[in-house]
């Protein structure tokens, strides 16, 4: 048989099953667009078994906290991760240091170390006995002429009462060198009643009598927390003198970083001490330090309070080491 030659009737039978197969095709294919569409949902971008990892959104699987200021004292951490990202932040448990730094001691004390990352107490010794707070009343006192700054009510370079200086310069000075006649002058400005109010109604520091200058660790750590979060200062130059007054503080006739700053050696410490020196019988009747700490190299942040009764500063400096070192071999 010629191969070139065909037989009528197979001719119509292999036209018949090369359109059914085509049929077949189409529809085979059909269905599988189906299918995908349905299908294609659930495979969604920013699913983590993606194969396009470019489009991964970091908003549904890192829980960042940015914040609305980069000004914080110190700055904020807007590299923050807490699950999936560059650097985990490593809770750190200061108790066993300040439970063997305050047994060794014979005079009242109480401390309060805040972890600003976490937002937690990470060590506590009698946070709630209360103390004549000598300078510490400085930083209610300054807080609220920032705020009068910060609305107008003020201008920086008002006179600051008889002082000769500006209400800004006094401001500064107050922290800094823990001027007294500035801080005096700021709270006569202020108003007593009315310093008084924002102590218990804004800061959260209800236990606080200014004018009684009593105070406890809690209420300090709170107004160290207003100082930090300074939600009611948002202008740039005033946050700047405010976080560069706890930070560089001369020698003058005293050393204001004596106690807790001397103990760091790898951290910024914005403190502010409050004292009180019995020059006769050589003993420290009152020494009192309230910090923000930075470990700038692990980007973490700590709030720490110390107010003790006849305790040298020298061991206040010790707590500062023993805190130092433990957070680092927790790192």
């Amino acid at each position: 048989m010629d191969f070139t030659k065909t037989d009528r009737s197979e001719a119509v039978k292999t036209q018949s099953l090369v359109i059914s197969a085509s049929i077949i095709s189409i529809i085979t294919i059909t269905l599988l667009l189906i299918v995908s569409i349905i299908l294609l949902p659930i495979h969604k971008v920013g699913d983590p078994d993606s194969d396009d990892l470019s489009s991964l959104d970091d908003s549904e699987n890192v829980d960042v906290d940015t914040g609305s200021d980069p000004g914080n004292i110190p700055a904020d951490d807007p590299d923050r991760v807490y699950n999936n990202g560059i650097k985990e932040i490593k809770p750190v448990d200061f108790q066993p240091i300040v439970d063997e730094w305050a047994g060794s001691l014979r005079g009242n004390r109480s401390v309060l170390i805040y972890d600003l990352d976490t937002d937690e107490i990470v060590g506590s010794f009698n946070p709630d006995e209360f103390y004549s707070i000598a300078s510490l009343y400085k930083l209610f006192v300054v807080y609220a002429g920032y705020e009068k700054l910060q609305t107008g009510e003020w201008n920086s370079d008002d006179m600051a009462g008889r002082t000769g200086l500006t209400v800004l310069e006094c401001l500064d000075l107050a922290i800094r060198e823990s001027n007294s006649v500035c801080a005096e002058s700021l709270w006569t400005m202020i108003g007593r009643e009315e310093l008084q109010e924002a102590v218990v109604s804004r800061y959260g520091t209800i236990n606080t009598s200014v004018s009684g200058f009593v105070s406890n660790a809690n209420d300090i750590l709170n107004m160290m927390k207003v100082f930090y979060n300074h939600e009611t200062i948002k202008e740039p130059s005033l946050v700047s003198v405010m976080k560069d007054s706890f930070l560089n503080q001369p020698i003058t006739e005293y050393n204001w970083r004596q106690g807790l700053p001397s103990g760091f050696t790898r951290a910024n410490v914005y403190n502010k001490v409050g004292w009180d020196y019995n020059p006769e019988e050589s003993y420290w009747n009152l020494y009192h330090d309230a910090a923000i700490v930075e470990f700038p190299e692990e980007n973490r942040h700590f709030i720490v309070v110390v107010m003790t009764n006849r305790v040298p500063f020298q061991r206040i400096r010790d707590i500062g080491t023993m805190i130092e070192e433990t957070f680092y071999n927790n790192q």
